[in-house]
């Protein structure tokens, strides 16, 4: 599978994990703290621990108007 970092969607994939109730609970107060997805939130975790997450995926996909 050829990664590309400048792609920031279209070749996302599904992850699906369990995590204790606590750290769904503090993740989700978080997301409601900073008003922003929980997928935002999460990524910007990931990328603070050091894992690769490309330039502008981390951001709102929600549709606005």
């Amino acid at each position: 599978m050829k990664f590309d970092e400048t792609s920031a969607s279209g070749d996302d994939e599904h992850l699906q994990i369990q995590v204790p109730a606590a750290t769904k609970r503090d993740l989700g107060q978080r997301a409601l703290d900073t008003r922003e997805p929980l997928r935002m939130v999460v990524l910007r975790a990931l990328a603070a621990y050091g894992v690769t997450v490309p330039e502008g995926a981390i951001t709102d996909r929600r549709k606005r108007s």
